[in-house]
């Protein structure tokens, strides 16, 4: 399989057919390789990382509609007098919940399925849950197929969350390895808005079908990418893992170089899971500890339940917007401040930014308190300061997204020694779920016993209290 040197083209045909047909390389191949690389520095390859990127991303937009669905959907199904389905409260919060109980599961299936299959299979086959997940409920004629498809879509979820930035890393260079791996926020976010923008325009079964066909464009736009070079490398398949290389970066890198420097570091990391013993030591345990208050915060802060609720929350303003266009209006806010939080987090101090969040979030919090208060005994008051709830949770989303949405992650990365980090990482993905199922399943159960205002105003003391654990126990990692 020599190469004829300057013909780029030729070449990248051929490089396909080994990464598609799988076509075995022998050594003399690769060299050939090598040498038409040197030669033609300006070859006419597009970084085909960008490309496998971005087809792995529509993943975590189709997480997105997941996310986003129960606000639109609940909303729809309680007003709409046509719907086969009328939930109650309690079924409604049921439907908001249970995707957090499968991303539980998902998330912790993602680490052995994507280590025994490979990154790209795992996410090629995850396209069978999410298909289940969506049909069941755009189908369903009662509540519980509904919240079985949920169920399902959640595991999915909890494979993508996990899998996805997994992929964009491990395809990256340095240079962009920081940018491809905060995109899966941002396109979790704008799935998230295509959701209720599509939602407000249709019926629930029909978004679910919509989320169904997401998904499935997905697996089509990613089935033809390669799997990563660290996992080739990590099956002992060197020649397969340089070529992916070369066909990922063209010729903007030392392919062979990278490889080797990527072999060296898998030889240095233990093999082994985290000991017992090797968590017990300072530098493991107090970083966990602090890591998972920061989840503990991040999910009773309230977070989770505005995003899934916000269609019902606006309802009581609708004198001032209808519920679905401040939802859209809200959603819309949600994508901004996550993309500008992604250049704020590099320049400015974790600590800061947590301080910053936990302070207009609490502010935010009390307002919306505030105005259910006086609302619920007051239709003027209600109807005259009917704005209230929009720019509230407007201010109480700009300040999750810059602090909350993302700090506590990025944390465990830089608090955690590389060798725990795959463990805390999975016990803290476990955590986040279990807490954002408790706050989305109890959101309605607090509201009838406590009131909506009661229910604001104990997120905001939690948002408070988190203030003062970040300000005398986090330390700064900045730098």
């Amino acid at each position: 399989m020599a190469f004829p040197p300057n013909k780029s083209t030729d070449n990248l045909v051929a490089l396909q057919n080994v990464l598609y047909i799988g076509e075995e390389s022998k050594t003399s191949d690769l060299q050939d390789l090598n040498e038409v690389f040197a030669k033609d520095k300006k070859l006419p390859f597009v970084r085909k990382m960008y490309l496998a990127a971005f087809t792995s991303l529509l993943m975590a937009l189709a997480m997105g509609l997941a996310t986003g669905y129960s606000s639109p959907a609940t909303y729809d199904m309680t007003t709409r007098p046509g719907s086969p389905v009328q939930p109650s409260k309690d079924a409604v919060s049921w439907i908001g919940s249970t995707l957090a109980l499968g991303a539980m599961l998902g998330g912790v299936c993602a680490g052995p399925l994507t280590d025994k299959m490979g990154r790209k299979d795992t996410l090629v086959f995850n396209i069978i849950p999410f298909a289940i997940g969506w049909l069941a409920i755009s189908f369903s004629k009662g509540i519980v197929l509904i919240i079985f498809g949920r169920f399902v879509c959640g595991f999915s979820c909890g494979i993508v969350s996990v899998t996805v930035p997994m992929y964009c890393v491990e395809i990256s260079t340095p240079d962009v390895r920081g940018l491809l791996g905060s995109a899966f926020q941002g396109f979790l976010v704008i799935g998230n808005l295509i959701s209720v923008i599509v939602g407000s325009y249709t019926t629930w079964e029909h978004l679910a079908l919509f989320g169904a066909a997401i998904a499935t464009m997905g697996l089509i736009c990613f089935c033809r990418m390669p799997e990563t070079p660290r996992w080739l490398l990590a099956k002992g398949k060197l020649d397969q893992a340089i070529l992916v290389m070369q066909y990922l970066q063209g010729g903007h890198t030392d392919a062979e170089e990278e490889c080797t420097a990527i072999y060296k570091d898998l030889e240095f990391q233990r093999k082994g899971l985290l000991s017992w013993k090797e968590f017990k030591h300072p530098t493991v345990y107090k970083p966990t500890v602090i890591c998972l208050l920061l989840m503990f915060f991040q999910q009773f802060s309230g977070a989770n339940a505005v995003f899934f609720y916000s269609s019902i929350i606006f309802k009581v303003s609708k004198d001032f917007m209808k519920p679905e266009n401040s939802t859209i209006v809200l959603a819309t806010v949600q994508v901004v401040a996550t993309l500008g939080s992604n250049f704020i987090v590099d320049k400015a101090g974790r600590k800061l930014l947590l301080l910053l969040s936990s302070i207009f979030m609490t502010l935010s919090l009390i307002a919306l308190g505030i105005y259910y208060y006086f609302a619920l005994n007051n239709e003027d008051f209600g109807a005259k300061f009917s704005w209230m709830p929009l720019i509230s949770l407007i201010s109480f989303v700009i300040a999750f997204s810059i602090g909350y949405g993302s700090v506590p992650w990025l944390l465990i990365a830089e608090m955690v020694p590389v060798r725990a980090r795959s463990t805390v990482g999975g016990l803290g993905t476990f955590v986040n779920g279990l807490f954002a199922f408790i706050v989305t399943k109890t959101f309605t159960q607090l509201e009838d016993l406590i009131q909506t205002h009661g229910t604001f105003w104990t997120y905001s003391s939690v948002t408070a209290l988190s203030f003062l654990v970040i300000f005398f126990i986090l330390p700064e990692t900045k730098g």
